[in-house]
């Protein structure tokens, strides 16, 4: 894994400035998301990966199920498939 330091700029929000060269070394493009995991006194960004959903694939159910939640949570869908697979992802990662 590529690290690098840096000081955050007390600016009134947190505010990560990355250099051109840091920017095409590790990949980022305006508009990347960022997970933030508290680590060693500091903390650790870890960009977010796009995944390729076909929901032609689910179930009339499952769709149901999606559609339902995103009217009752006021939510678009991806939202829902966004916090379904976090919830999956974390049960994984406790066993």
């Amino acid at each position: 894994m590529k690290t690098i330091s840096k000081i955050l700029e007390p600016t009134g929000d947190v505010c990560v400035k990355f250099t051109d060269e840091e920017l095409e070394q590790f990949n980022i493009k305006s508009g990347d998301k960022f997970s933030i995991i508290e680590q060693d006194g500091g903390i650790l960004l870890k960009k977010y990966e796009s995944i390729e959903i076909d929901l032609s694939q689910f179930s009339r159910e499952v769709l149901e199920m999606l559609i339902k939640e995103s009217i009752q949570k006021s939510l678009p869908i991806e939202d829902i498939l966004e916090d379904i697979i976090s919830q999956y992802i974390k049960t994984i990662d406790e066993n």
